[in-house]
């Protein structure tokens, strides 16, 4: 059982190590809307649609701070900094301090369709939030129960494959054992020297099997443990207003295995 297990280790080492550098591709959630009232701003949606990737951002930005400007009756010119603050030069009636958090690009019915997830403070003397998105997640218990962690960080398929798996070893473990207890009584009802051998090679073949299941559950709840913690998953917004418990598995030469990190 020690060999198979260590073999299914080094099966499936690789499929870890690569989902933990893999960041999750899919359309972040905000895109279908999203807004939060914060302390000293608030962050808001806008998308625009344009022939040109430039053009529609342009228009989303400006989306922006368009209350801001309805309210003055004035018309406004927006500027995006190279690194996400927006800046608008028109009336000195007109003070909005904001910035680009995120954004996303699709083309769709030949147009480009730009979302802009953005940072507004609802006074210009105000300081941001510290607001981001990410990939990344902080520690959660359900890593510890299979698929769960995969299906919160929004990796269905990754979550459901280690719920399957698990499952088919669990049933892969007692049904071998079922037919291995079968077997092996079956081996003391017969006097027929054939028989009993017959019936003796078979309930060794499902003690291995089982022994071989169990190893891979054991397996495949190590590497979900270790996706669950590590691994990236689909973009969410994060308020860095409060200090959270980061647990990080890393690999330690010197002490001779898996070793986890606490960041505070």
């Amino acid at each position: 059982m020690k060999h198979s297990f260590l073999l299914l280790i080094v099966l499936l080492l690789p499929l870890a190590l690569w989902g933990q550098q893999v960041s999750s591709k899919e359309r972040p959630s905000w895109v279908d809307g999203y807004f939060d009232d914060l302390g000293n701003s608030y962050i808001k949606m806008t998308s625009a649609s344009a022939f040109s990737e430039t053009e529609a951002f342009d228009k989303a930005v400006a989306q922006v701070i368009e209350a801001r400007s309805q309210e003055s009756g004035m018309r406004v010119n927006v500027h995006v900094e190279g690194d996400g603050r927006i800046t608008v030069k028109g009336s000195d009636n007109v003070t909005v301090k904001a910035r680009v958090i995120d954004q996303y690009v699709e083309f769709v019915s030949g147009q480009y369709r730009v979302s802009v997830l953005a940072q507004v403070a609802k006074h210009p003397q105000y300081n941001f939030e510290q607001v981001k998105v990410t990939n990344e997640y902080g520690f959660s218990p359900s890593a510890f129960v299979p698929g769960m962690a995969q299906i919160q960080k929004g990796s269905k398929g990754k979550g459901a494959f280690f719920i399957g798996a698990e499952v088919a070893f669990i049933g892969g473990i007692v049904v071998a054992e079922c037919l291995r207890s079968s077997n092996a009584s079956k081996v003391n009802s017969t006097h027929n020297v054939a028989d009993r051998k017959v019936y003796a090679d078979n309930a060794d073949v499902c003690a291995n099997v089982r022994n071989v299941a169990i190893a891979g559950a054991a397996a495949i709840y190590v590497w979900n443990i270790i996706d669950g913690i590590a691994a990236k998953g689909k973009k969410h917004i994060v308020v860095a207003d409060n200090k959270i418990l980061d647990i990080r598995p890393y690999a330690s030469f010197d002490g001779g295995g898996l070793a986890l990190s606490f960041t505070f």
